[in-house]
């Protein structure tokens, strides 16, 4: 599954970019360049990331077998087009949360049909590119879940949109609980727990403004994949 989490590195890092305010403000505006950029994006860093598998053929949708830049560029038309029905879709009464874990759920179930799988047959191991789940990881405990907190937080009391600064200390506390994680041995533990103690007295003094389920959900979904990662180092 080489070819797959390089492909999610790149959704990801297109997600980095087009997961914001002003972008979204953008799109609504000039609905068709957006989608443009959006694929255009997604295939040039996709090619770059998986140019050793571009001579294959790769199973676009897993049903016809097509070459890889034919089916790279189908991938980014759903990217953007997937990105686009986002946007413009209004979403129902705190549907918020519910609307973006689908759109990702979509992401994934697509890039994964059209992805070679040659690699896991050979090695056997779902996550062969320790590097590259490893960025996967990084993006998601820092952007992604900053973005499905906000989501969730819409549909409980509906929040605006968090400040630059907001979202930076929250990315921070949580990808440093990932990284604690990856601590070898047992010593992550003690470090875990005095992290999760400082952010609570944070927390709690009002230095770290945010709510009980950012701080739990940052810092539980940031230990899990903590801990996909160092699964994926050991399985070399």
């Amino acid at each position: 599954m080489i070819v797959f989490w390089r492909l999610m590195v790149a959704y990801y890092l297109c997600a980095v970019l087009f997961y914001n305010y002003p972008f979204m403000e953008y799109a609504r505006r000039r609905p068709v360049w957006s989608v443009v950029w959006q694929a255009v994006l997604f295939c040039v860093l996709g090619g770059l990331l998986t140019w050793p598998w571009m001579s294959l053929h790769w199973p676009l949708a897993g049903v016809w077998e097509v070459p890889a830049a034919l089916c790279l560029a189908c991938v980014g038309v759903f990217y953007a087009l997937n990105n686009a029905w986002t946007v413009h879709c209004r979403p129902g009464p705190k549907q918020h949360a519910l609307r973006f874990l689908l759109h990702d759920a979509a992401a994934w179930i697509f890039i994964l049909l059209c992805a070679p799988l040659h690699s896991l047959y050979q090695t056997g191991n779902p996550v062969a590119a320790p590097w590259a789940v490893f960025t996967v990881a990084v993006l998601v405990v820092t952007k992604i879940f900053s973005v499905f907190i906000y989501r969730v937080e819409q549909d409980l009391y509906a929040r605006d949109c968090p400040s630059l600064d907001e979202s930076f200390v929250t990315m921070l506390a949580r990808l440093i609980f990932f990284l604690i994680v990856l601590l070898p041995g047992w010593r992550w533990v003690v470090w875990f727990v005095v992290w999760w103690w400082a952010c609570q007295v944070a927390r709690r003094n009002r230095l770290l403004d945010i709510s009980r389920f950012a701080l739990y959900f940052g810092a539980l979904g940031a230990t899990a994949l903590g801990f996909l990662v160092k699964w994926s180092f050991y399985l070399q």
